[in-house]
């Protein structure tokens, strides 16, 4: 089906590892549990907010789904560019390799753009449910929080894998 993400999704979580390549607890932890449990303490709490905070939200993921899109560009123009390789087969072989971790940390970052940009528009959807339904307390709160603190946490995910590649491509010129 064309608008199946299962896919997407999986590969997100794949992005989760750690050194030995198996599924990092701790990420799970910050990823996930973390926003879940500042969520169940503004459920406990009993916060509320002004309907401007979702007209607010609305915005804010609106404006992040066209940002994330072009960096989904900028990104596929480095993984289009022609790489050049030494004469020396040593060399060479250093550069294939680094070309081979290049490419991993581009499908990577990729799969979490392209996660980010689907929970974005999840996010901008149930803010405008929030909005139209006048959803100032009770679980919308929390699960508003739950959105920022996810969102944000994957956000700069994001923002260190896509600074580690431009950083082999800033030293590489």
């Amino acid at each position: 089906m064309k608008i199946d993400i299962t896919s997407i999704i999986r590969a997100h979580w794949t992005t989760l590892y750690n050194a030995e390549h198996r599924i990092s607890v701790l990420d799970i932890v910050v990823f996930y549990v973390t926003p879940l449990l500042a969520a169940a303490v503004i459920y406990y709490a009993d916060m509320k907010v002004k309907l401007d905070h979702y007209n607010a939200s609305i915005t804010f993921f609106g404006i992040f789904l066209a940002l994330l899109l072009n960096i989904q560009v900028a990104i596929f123009a480095i993984f289009q560019r022609k790489w050049d390789f030494a004469q020396d087969k040593r060399q060479a072989s250093i550069q294939e390799r680094e070309l081979a971790d290049r490419k991993t940390l581009l499908g990577e970052l990729n799969t979490n753009i392209s996660y980010l940009t689907i929970f974005s528009c999840l996010a901008l959807v149930l803010f405008l449910t929030f909005y139209v339904a006048d959803l100032t307390s009770g679980l919308a709160p929390s699960i508003a929080v739950f959105l920022y603190l996810h969102f944000l946490l994957t956000f700069m995910m994001i923002i260190k894998r896509a600074h580690a590649l431009f950083q082999k491509e800033y030293r590489d010129r």
